[in-house]
Parts: structure tokens; C-alpha cells; sequence
């Protein structure tokens, strides 16, 4: 049986929907949910629907290879985290966003907001020579962050998808190396993303991690962040560090640039942790000459719940959703206009042809559905390549063929189908 996606939308779990249930919702929740790719399940909390779903996958599975990649191990550590791991590290009481639970034993648990505390714990007994150092390790998976007020859809949840990395080094130099390595895969997945031209690598606060970290900001007016970038679009600073002297100077030298402010999405981040956490839990390795030696820390995150907000915030228009190759849920949206007549065969080779070029395929078969309507609902969907079986086109044996992204129309025959699709 071919592995490839054909699926129809007569079976369909989620359905198209012109209006939404939120009150003046951001445009990324408004076209997600009016296309069925997700619902809303409370503030800041997100159903994937099947085509959010496959989205999301998609996306996590362009992060998966970019980490894989650097020869990061893919791991996935527990959701609910003991109270005491987190006090290791001092974090129990600082770190305002945790959800706590308690349990009816009396222990008392987090949901992870972030993992650092427990993949340290998880690798220490692992690593106890500088011949086991450097190592990384990511996961991908659900994170629960208590959130004052959750906003812009899936820009800000309460839950949501992440990425997170973590490396372990013995020396600076090659923990900096490293680094850059992981910050040129972060530039890749944006750009295989689709949204790679207007995201810059901006230097930014720490936080509660470290003094400094990078952030990933999408230069767009819906974004949360502020962000000054240079005239030449290559350099970038948070807000937060815009009169920080120390910054300015690390960032610039001794000369300040015109800057230019702009607003921003945050889709990523990393940061330089130090000995911080590995101290805490008393990770040392034995070093070349013996001696006990500090194990160095970074951690580099993306949001991929995030990431989808982003692009459907970025790319959509007033139809709907532009997905880009990489990222949609199928190749070829296909529409058949007819229930009767030829219609129906030409749509099963048209299957047929996409099983056999591995070519995945989201078929509009509705009965008494019209052509208006599954345009329109083509249009929401966002599926790069639209393919009606019918109309004009039909009594010459041809298919029409329609980019999302732009107006025009342009026919070609069966067998030149694949080919077309390639070069679309």
C-alpha cells in the first residue's frame, strides 16, 4: 500500500468556517481556525486539528533534521518534574510562570516549562570524562508556562510545541563553536520555513538564563518584541538592551550606528548558561590531566507551535492561508466540479499519478458543494497548488492548474502533470 497522503475532504474531521468563536482574535488564530487547522480550548490553549497537525510535523520534522545535523541525540525527558530538581538549581521560587501540582501523596511536581534542570540530572551519570565531552541532546515536545496573559494566538500559549537543545562542553572556545553551528541550523530552519529573509539574529537580555543570549526575531507589526536594526538589516537589538552601555559596546564597538525601530516575532532563542546548572547538580568531568574539570552549558530553543502562528501571521492574506512547500500540509489541493460524468475517473488517475510520483494530494469530493465554495475554501486552506478537474478545461482533456500565491490560471494535460508540479 503507498505510503503517500491522500486524503479527502468529504472525511474530513475538522470543517472550513467563515467566522471564529474569539473576541477580536489575532489574525494567525483567525485563520487557522477558520480553515480547521486548530481550535481553541481555553486562553492561550490550542487543539492541533489533522491539518494543523500535519503542518506542525512538518515543521518539527525540518527542526529535527537541522539538529540532527550538528549530531545532537534526540531525547525526550519527563513533562512532570519534581519539586526538588528544580530547587537544586534555585529555581522553584523564581521562575513565575510554572504551573505546580500537587499530588495527592504529597509530592509536588512542575509541568515543564523548560528542561535544563532535568536533562542535567538525566546526562550527569553519563558524562564523566572529557572523552564523553562535547555532547548534545534535544528534544521536541509540550511546555506549560503560566502566562499573565496569553495573546496573539499561537504567539503566546499557556501550552505549546518546542524545541529544546542542549550541549555540554569542556572548553570556551569550543562551546563558541558550537554555538555558531547551532545559531547557522536556526537561520536554515527559518529560511526552509519560509520565513528566513526577515528573521535576524538579535542580541538580547538573558533573562533568568545569563547575561546575554541571541533571540531569532521575525521583523512584522504584529509582533510583541520591540527591536532596533542598523540600515543595512543585518544587525539587530532588543529593547530591553537598548541602553545597556555594556551591550552597546559589545554588540557595536565603540561607534553607535543610526538605528531604526521595528516590531517583531521572537521564534527562537539561545544562551550561554555558563557552569550555572551543571554546578548545581556537581557535573565535573575528569580532565586530560586528572584533575576534576567544570562542564560549560548552553541551550537554544524554538517555539514550532510559534513558528506555525508565525507563518500564517506572515504569509497569510485576506483569502487565507499561503503555505510554502516545506511547510503545507499537502502538494496539490485537488477539486473535482463534477459528481457526474468522466469528472470522477479523471480524479482517480489523477490519485493514481500522485501515488505513483509520491505526490501528496487533499481532495475536494464534496457532492453538492459549489465550484464557488471550494474555491473559496481552496483559497483558506493555503495548499500551494490548486488542480480543478472539470470546466473549461475539460473538453480538451486538460487540467487547470492555480499557484496560491498567485492570480492566474494555466492548463496542462495528465501526463504532464508531475512535471508541472515540480516546476510550480
Amino acid at each position: 500500500m503507498s505510503s503517500v497522503a491522500i486524503h479527502k475532504l468529504s472525511s474530513q474531521v475538522a470543517f472550513t468556517t467563515r467566522a471564529t468563536s474569539e473576541e477580536g482574535p489575532s489574525k494567525n488564530a483567525r485563520l487557522l481556525t477558520r480553515a480547521g487547522y486548530v481550535s481553541q480550548c481555553a486562553a492561550g490553549i490550542y487543539n492541533l486539528l489533522p491539518l494543523g497537525l500535519r503542518v506542525i510535523g512538518r515543521i518539527e520534522s525540518i527542526v529535527r533534521e537541522e539538529m540532527q545535523s550538528l549530531g545532537a541525540a534526540e531525547l525526550l525527558v519527563s513533562g512532570l518534574q519534581p519539586r526538588d530538581i528544580w530547587e537544586t538549581t534555585g529555581r522553584w521560587d523564581s521562575v513565575d510562570v510554572l504551573y505546580r501540582v500537587n499530588s495527592r501523596h504529597g509530592a509536588e511536581y512542575c509541568l515543564s516549562a523548560t528542561a535544563e534542570e532535568v536533562v542535567v540530572a538525566a546526562l550527569s551519570p553519563t558524562i564523566r570524562s572529557y572523552r564523553d565531552l562535547p555532547r548534545a541532546v534535544f528534544q521536541i515536545s509540550t511546555k506549560y508556562r503560566d502566562e499573565h496573559r496569553a495573546r496573539s494566538g499561537l504567539l503566546r500559549g499557556r501550552e505549546f510545541r518546542m524545541k529544546d537543545l542542549y550541549s555540554f562542553h569542556l572548553y570556551q572556545a569550543q562551546l563558541d563553536e558550537y554555538y555558531e553551528q547551532v545559531c547557522s541550523a536556526y537561520a536554515r530552519v527559518f529560511e526552509r520555513c519560509g520565513v528566513g529573509e526577515r528573521t535576524l539574529r538579535t542580541f538580547a537580555s538573558g533573562g533568568v538564563f545569563s547575561r546575554f543570549s541571541d533571540e531569532f526575531q521575525l521583523l512584522h507589526e504584529s509582533g510583541e518584541d520591540t527591536v532596533f536594526v542598523t540600515e543595512d538589516g543585518k544587525t539587530a537589538i532588543n529593547q530591553e538592551i537598548a541602553e545597556d552601555q555594556e551591550a552597546l559596546c559589545t554588540v557595536f564597538g565603540g561607534q553607535l550606528p543610526k538605528l531604526y525601530e521595528q516590531r517583531a516575532i521572537e521564534l527562537g532563542n539561545t544562551f550561554k548558561l555558563g557552569t550555572r546548572f551543571t554546578d548545581a547538580f556537581g557535573l565535573r568531568v575528569h580532565g586530560r590531566s586528572g584533575a576534576s574539570e567544570p562542564v560549560l552549558m548552553c541551550s537554544y530553543g524554538i517555539g514550532t507551535t510559534r513558528l506555525l502562528g508565525a507563518i500564517a501571521e506572515v504569509h497569510g492574506d485576506d483569502r487565507g492561508l499561503v503555505w510554502g512547500k516545506e511547510v503545507a500540509p499537502y502538494d496539490i489541493h485537488l477539486i473535482q466540479l463534477q459528481d457526474r460524468g468522466n469528472d470522477g475517473v479523471v480524479r482517480e488517475q489523477v490519485e493514481d499519478l500522485c501515488k505513483t510520483e509520491g505526490i501528496s494530494l487533499l481532495v475536494d469530493d464534496r457532492e453538492h458543494v459549489r465550484a464557488g465554495e471550494k474555491f473559496a475554501d481552496a483559497d483558506l486552506l493555503g495548499v500551494p497548488l490548486r488542480v480543478v478537474v472539470g470546466g473549461k478545461c475539460a473538453a480538451a482533456g486538460a487540467l487547470e492548474l492555480k499557484r496560491r500565491s498567485e492570480d492566474k490560471t494555466f492548463e496542462v494535460h495528465l501526463g504532464r502533470l508531475a512535471q508541472a508540479v515540480r516546476e510550480a
